[in-house]
């Protein structure tokens, strides 16, 4: 092929590859009217409302990182990434900050000593027609909520003590991507090295969206490995997906 051919060729095709790869991220005011607007805008189910700035603050006590990364595991009835797993962590960086002031003048409040758990491994997973996602989140992160909110009422209320972890399993038909209700979640965890535990997680139902938690005790700086059992109504076998973490 002639070298000029050839060099033209070759950039045509880049050039269809670049928009894909660097596609711009949707603007924060689009991400919030398409997805997070459905629970925040009418404040359901506590939900805090765009703009309102003194049911935010609480949840930004640990910093914007730490109420970032709850949005991508998924919280209470919040499914990860608010249910639309393409969405980056930039664009739900921006939601936040959109959802704590839509006008963009005023910063939420920052803990200097904020951090926000180092996540290891995968936190979706798929099989047997299922999408699973896990989400965690340390008692302390939970106590943030205000205490008439979901999150600090689930499962019978946050417990008290040290090492404790609400663990959330969000669960979505593959091919249609709508929410599985009903099903029969359970929950193994193994500290490496050491035995199992299980649990199993209890269905909760928030604005509308459903998922599957409960507390368990995980001890600090350890690597864990989780399988997620999950048996759909009127299914024949389970389905199992497997998720390993190091903890903080």
């Amino acid at each position: 092929m002639d070298r000029k051919l050839f060099l033209a060729v070759a950039g045509f095709a880049a050039a269809v590859a670049v928009p894909a790869a660097l596609a711009a991220d949707r603007a924060p005011a689009d991400v919030v009217k398409s997805q997070c607007g459905r629970c925040h805008e009418a404040g359901t189910s506590g939900a805090p409302k765009p703009g309102d700035k003194a049911a935010w603050a609480p949840r930004f006590n640990k910093g914007v990182d730490a109420l970032v990364l709850s949005a991508i595991r998924g919280h209470g009835g919040m499914p990860p990434r608010g249910g639309k797993a393409d969405l980056t962590d930039g664009e739900l960086r921006g939601a936040v900050l959109y959802l704590f002031d839509p006008t963009g003048a005023t910063k939420p409040p920052v803990k200097a000593s904020a951090a926000a758990p180092v996540a290891v491994g995968l936190h979706k997973a798929s099989a047997g027609g299922l999408d699973v996602y896990l989400g965690r989140m340390s008692a302390e992160q939970m106590r943030a909520y205000p205490a008439g909110s979901p999150e600090a009422k689930m499962h019978g209320g946050i417990p008290s003590g040290s090492g404790y972890h609400h663990i959330n399993v969000s669960v979505f038909d593959a091919a249609s991507q709508a929410q599985v209700t009903g099903a029969t979640v359970e929950l193994e965890y193994q500290q490496l090295g050491m035995g199992g535990q299980k649990a199993t997680l209890e269905a909760a139902t928030v604005a509308g969206q459903t998922s599957y938690g409960a507390y368990v005790r995980l001890a600090p700086k350890a690597n864990y490995n989780f399988l997620v059992r999950v048996k759909k109504p009127g299914a024949k076998q389970e389905a199992e997906v497997r998720f390993q973490e190091k903890l903080n």
